[in-house]
């Protein structure tokens, strides 16, 4: 037992020599950013403006007689039909007997206008052969050519009735697909009531709005490429066709741009941008990626300033211009030459050390 003292009292001195000892400080995690150098720009080389594409030929597609829908292949969005496609069916039978009643009737006006010819002949000859007077032979006429109005009128008739009972099938007008269902089969409809939307998709539209300060160098028939965000990587070709005349919200004049669409990629709804090239006459500015760029709650701006020479990061204040096309503009708070973070920027405190990453082209 007396044996066992000594190591203990050893293993003592060393546990309370362990905890008075400082532990050894963690080293500080060096974050890797991604960063551009400040160069001054001239944004005047590219303007966009975002727009959403509208078919430009779309058609509310309405019956031009009432009655019931018994029969509907276009009630499903998206489907297709060739030029004279069948999209609905109205119940026929009341135009039917509409027919039925027409032909009927104009049967019967053709025989009293056949007998009333035939006595319009006759007494013709009564009164070249001094038979009946000259008054019994007017009456006559009068008769025939009453028979003669009566059936002109009811081919008239006839032919309309014909034409409501075509009406009750709903064709495409051109190839093209249902964009919109706004009835049902069973449902009655009134004569113009819209049942489908119809969108020929060949060619499309788009508005936007451009400040006055460059609506005077936009013409029509200028080429524009339009981007869409719903397909990226690939570049439209699109032309000015209307210019407005009268100013909007903001200054700003509305232009129609017309695009085509052959291969039918766009569809109505997609939102992109109509970038022209060479307008205006902006002074050399920097523009940074947007995400380069910390917002504060009070409105403030301020970016990441990279020390080449220590490696660390100094945030500085900033003041913002417009969102453009190669980025947002930098009015005040940087240099040329200065290096600063455009990726990580909410993750940063002042004088962290970073790592730059490969540099990037962006701004």
């Amino acid at each position: 037992m007396n044996r066992l003292l000594p190591l203990a009292a050893v293993l003592c001195l060393t546990l309370l020599a362990a905890c008075g000892r400082k532990p050894e400080p963690v080293p500080e995690p060096v974050r890797p950013v991604r960063t551009t150098r400040a160069v001054r720009t001239d944004s005047s080389k590219l303007w966009s403006f975002a727009g959403t594409a509208e078919d430009a030929l779309a058609t509310r597609l309405s019956f031009r007689v009432g009655g019931k829908i018994v029969e509907f292949p276009g009630n499903q969005i998206g489907r297709k039909f060739a030029v004279g496609g069948i999209i609905a069916r109205l119940d026929p039978s009341d135009y039917e007997l509409e027919l039925r009643q027409a032909r009927a009737n104009m049967e019967q006006v053709r025989a009293n206008y056949v007998r009333a010819k035939a006595d319009l002949e006759r007494n013709t000859r009564l009164y070249e052969g001094r038979v009946i007077s000259r008054g019994e032979l007017d009456q006559v006429e009068a008769d025939f050519k009453s028979y003669e109005a009566q059936l002109s009128a009811s081919a008239k008739q006839l032919d309309i009735a014909g034409k409501r009972l075509g009406y009750t099938t709903l064709r495409a007008p051109f190839e093209g697909w249902i964009g919109e269902v706004e009835a049902d089969v069973h449902q009655n409809v009134s004569a113009g009531q819209a049942v489908a939307t119809y969108n020929a998709g060949r060619q499309m539209k788009m508005y936007i709005s451009v400040p006055d300060t460059l609506i005077a160098q936009v013409g029509e028939g200028d080429e524009v490429a339009v981007a869409f965000d719903a397909l990226p990587g690939r570049t439209m070709r699109g032309k000015v066709e209307e210019i407005g005349v009268e100013s909007g919200t903001g200054s700003t004049y509305p232009v129609k741009v017309y695009l085509d669409n052959a291969d039918r990629m766009v569809r109505s709804g997609m939102s992109g941008h109509v970038n022209f090239t060479g307008l205006g006459h902006a002074k050399a500015a920097f523009y940074l990626p947007p995400a380069a760029v910390v917002g504060e709650p009070d409105g403030s701006h301020a970016v990441w300033v990279v020390n080449p020479e220590t490696s660390t990061v100094t945030r500085r204040d900033v003041s913002v211009g417009q969102l453009t096309p190669v980025g947002v503009e930098i009015e005040g708070g940087i240099e040329d030459g200065d290096i600063i973070v455009i990726r990580g920027v909410h993750s940063l405190e002042e004088g962290r050390k970073v790592r730059l990453l490969k540099a990037a082209s962006e701004g």
